[in-house]
């Protein structure tokens, strides 16, 4: 089980081991958030930068990585070779645009269950990590955990393994190879080569990986869910069995389990006939653990049944069966629902090891001084009168469904028009679309915001379309959110979500020109600076939303308005100072290239060589060795 500052606990199973690089990465997940897409290739990114400063042979070596063209660059390059396969329509609008996530136009492929009516919802990572002498290993992440910053309760299973030097697939890892080898097939439209090869490439490789035991177990199986050849789910009906999952349906409890222990949601649970749950020792999470939340999401909880995840409390899914002296467990990312097992697109891996250290009561009491996951639950008590369902709710839920389900399935171009006043768009369906009439569609690029550049989507002749007048270069993307509004009497319901259309005629050196605007005045280039000292992606992400922004303190160093939005740059380089001095090197590079040309000299603003040289010249005093 993760804790809810989860983000750094992924981002930890995401580095590559000491002397590897991370060379491809395929990820699955049901919900997308594209700001907690970026912080993958960034941290990759840093992790290519922190494994050079430890093998290079000068600190002038180990600065280059951190470079801002280079890390940007590097930024890009990871992106390029990063791939998020996501259920279609399940892309959340950001916040605010980052002008990086034109990077991932091409990385997002958005896919569909082939069952009538089923979702993708696994939340899968293969990663192809290189060493320095060419050696291949593999990281394989199973999770519960959905592509986002949700501050939920999930689980994560991490397994390693070496490409071994073999002509002949390891039988236990075709399902594996499968899954990846399927995706494709199940894309909106057909995925860029790059993504196809790299796809070939992981599935094929995978056949042949020799992947290390997580102890105490004993042996691994992987199981898809809801691919051809792979419709059968592999958990039989046990007398006693421990189900983990926020989401539950009767007829899935009766198939999976004669009785046992069930952990769930409370609203999820209310909605449960009492006879469904009297085999049960039921539990929720305790007050305490689901308080444990770092950070708010900003957004209402989900609704919408299993479709929609909770934003926090409990979103792990665990089966744990015992047999005779052994014990099987089951993680990733179905819910005990009969959806999960029979609709969707899901994956599970099998873990079997003694019932003594991995069985029920083990996991439930803890063993050998560990605590157990009791700890965390308290019993469940039943509401005096069953939850009352909303029928206009439903209506309105149900009616929302269809809609985005028929949007998800269409594919979706933007044609770009350059013109004396920058570049208009026009969005259109390459296929025919119907607009229902009670609903109200609405539609924007994810680059400007909706209260200004929202347009209601037309319809010509079976398909639909929606024009934008010319705007700036800068606002170009692939990315469109889409607000889906209707009402059922006197109740409103409204569902958002992006779709990434297939960008046409854009500017052919877009990559380069977005680079380039990243650091084009002084301002966005010391706030690079001050982003060079953080050392988490997150923090990288803040600062590089600065980068949008221009500022009355253009020298960064805390004196002008906005100064209280973030640590000063001058605060932070004392910091830097007084705790890691080497990393101000990085610094001290970016500036000898800025005052190596007059353009570079222009992006340095009066006032900051004046506090930076007596910190260089502290920094070189302090540690009594010649910087770079």
């Amino acid at each position: 089980m993760l804790a809810p500052d989860t983000r750094r606990v992924l981002l930890e199973a995401l580095k590559p081991p000491e002397g590897f690089r991370i060379d491809r990465a395929i990820a699955t997940t049901y919900t997308l958030d594209l700001m907690a897409m970026l912080t993958a290739p960034l941290a990759f990114s840093l992790f290519d930068g922190i494994g050079g400063k430890a093998d290079a042979s000068s600190s002038a070596e180990a600065s280059e990585h951190l470079n801002p063209f280079a890390l940007l660059k590097a930024v890009r390059a990871h992106a390029e070779r990063t791939t998020v396969f996501c259920q279609s329509t399940r892309i959340s609008a950001p916040p605010r645009y980052q002008r990086l996530l034109a990077y991932l136009e091409d990385s997002v492929v958005e896919v569909n269950a082939p069952s009538e009516g089923g979702v993708f919802h696994p939340k899968l990572w293969a990663l192809r990590l290189v060493g320095s002498d060419g050696e291949v290993k593999y990281r394989v992440l199973c999770l519960s955990r959905n592509l986002t910053f949700d501050p939920s309760w999930d689980t994560a299973l991490v397994l390693d393994g070496d490409l071994a030097d073999r002509q002949r697939a390891f039988s236990a890892n075709r399902p594996l190879a499968d899954f990846f080898r399927a995706l494709p097939s199940l894309a909106v439209r057909p995925p860029p080569q790059r993504v196809l090869d790299d796809v070939a490439r992981i599935a094929s490789e995978l056949e042949r990986v020799r992947f290390e035991l997580p102890l105490p177990f004993e042996e691994l199986r992987f199981h898809p869910l809801g691919l051809p050849g792979y419709t059968r789910h592999p958990l039989e009906t046990a007398p006693r069995t421990l189900i983990v999952s926020p989401f539950v349906t009767a007829p899935a409890l009766e198939e999976l389990a004669e009785g046992g222990i069930l952990v769930s949601r409370m609203d999820e649970l209310a909605k449960l006939p009492p006879e469904s749950l009297a085999p049960f020792e039921v539990h929720v999470l305790h007050d305490g653990a689901e308080m444990l939340e770092f950070g708010d999401t900003g957004e209402a909880p989900a609704r919408g049944g299993e479709d929609s995840p909770p934003p926090s409390g409990l979103h792990a899914k665990l089966f744990v069966q015992d047999e005779g002296w052994n014990a099987h467990v089951w993680t990733g990312s179905a819910n005990a629902t009969s959806a999960a097992f029979h609709q969707n697109v899901e994956f599970l891996v099998q873990l079997t090891g003694k019932k003594s250290q991995v069985g029920i009561d083990a996991l439930l009491d803890g063993r050998q001084g560990e605590p157990g996951l009791r700890a965390l639950l308290a019993s469940w008590t039943p509401p005096d009168k069953p939850a009352e369902e909303d029928s206009s709710a439903k209506a309105l839920e149900e009616r929302l469904r269809v809609a985005r389900s028929q949007l998800g399935r269409v594919t979706w171009i933007a044609e770009v028009t350059e013109g004396p006043d920058g570049f208009a768009t026009r969005l259109r369906s390459e296929g025919p679309v119907v607009i229902p009439a009670d609903l109200t569609v609405s539609v924007w690029p994810i680059s400007l915001p909706r209260d200004t550049f929202a347009r209601p989507l037309e319809s010509h002749a079976g398909h639909a379309g929606v024009d934008f007048a010319a705007r700036s270069f800068e606002a170009l993307t692939a990315f469109f959110a889409f607000s889906l509004i209707t009402t059922v009497g006197d109740q409103r319901a409204e569902a958002v979500f992006v779709v990434t259309a297939v960008l046409q005629n854009a500017p052919a050196n877009r990559a380069a020109r977005i680079l380039q605007s990243m650091l084009d005045d002084p301002a966005k280039v010391l706030r690079f600076l001050r982003m060079l000292l953080a050392s988490d992606p997150l923090d990288i992400l803040e600062g590089l939303a600065g980068l949008e922004m221009t500022g009355a303190d253009p020298a960064g160093l805390g004196t002008g308005a906005g100064a209280g939005a973030e640590v000063p740059l001058l605060e932070a380089m004392i910091r830097t100072l007084d705790r890691d001095p080497a990393r101000l090197d990085a610094i001290h590079q970016v500036v000898q290239d800025l005052l190596s040309n007059e353009e570079g000299r222009r992006l340095l603003p009066d006032g900051f060589l004046a506090a930076w040289e007596p910190l260089w010249a502290a920094r070189k005093s302090l540690t009594g060795e010649v910087a770079a």
